[in-house]
């Protein structure tokens, strides 16, 4: 039965120049401080990347998933990680992060440190939210990362 949908949906995705792939994020209920509605964000391809792709019918022992990053001004970037900490590193790692670092000479021994290097950022005004797939919905982004990880992509985009 998946054959025939997942079949048709890469065809389609094979045929049409995606410029910007639509995720649709999980609700966050973190208390009255942290609460995010479910909402959909339209990101660049070349700004999700395809690090460590874990479809939602693969074993997934570690609980990788894919999440958007963002701040005040929109999302930055989406990476595939197991955790919070693990996807702002990856989104530095790739140089998707830029707008939430700081100079040197800002820090302070409280800033948090992202990335392989740890350079110092700002957090205050980030977020971040898991991305929540419905196979009806998503068949056709769910085909591409297939496809992506097959290929060996770095982003979606290439």
């Amino acid at each position: 039965m998946i054959e025939k949908i997942i079949k048709p949906a890469l065809d389609a995705a094979n045929r049409v120049n995606h410029m910007k792939t639509t995720l649709h994020l999980a609700p966050i209920n973190g208390g009255a401080f942290n609460c995010l509605p479910a909402r959909s964000v339209e990101l660049e391809n070349d700004c999700i990347l395809c690090n460590h792709i874990t479809l939602p019918w693969d074993f997934n022992p570690h609980g990788v998933r894919l999440w958007v990053i963002g701040n005040e001004f929109g999302a930055l970037g989406a990476v595939w990680a197991s955790h919070e900490q693990d996807a702002f590193d990856e989104l530095v790692n790739a140089n998707l992060g830029a707008a939430l670092l700081i100079d040197e000479s800002d820090a302070d021994e409280e800033s948090p440190r992202l990335g392989n290097a740890g350079e110092p950022a700002n957090l205050d005004n980030a977020w971040i939210q898991a991305v929540q797939w419905d196979l009806a919905r998503d068949c056709q982004t769910l085909c591409r990362f297939a496809e992506a990880r097959g290929n060996n992509q770095d982003t979606l985009d290439n």
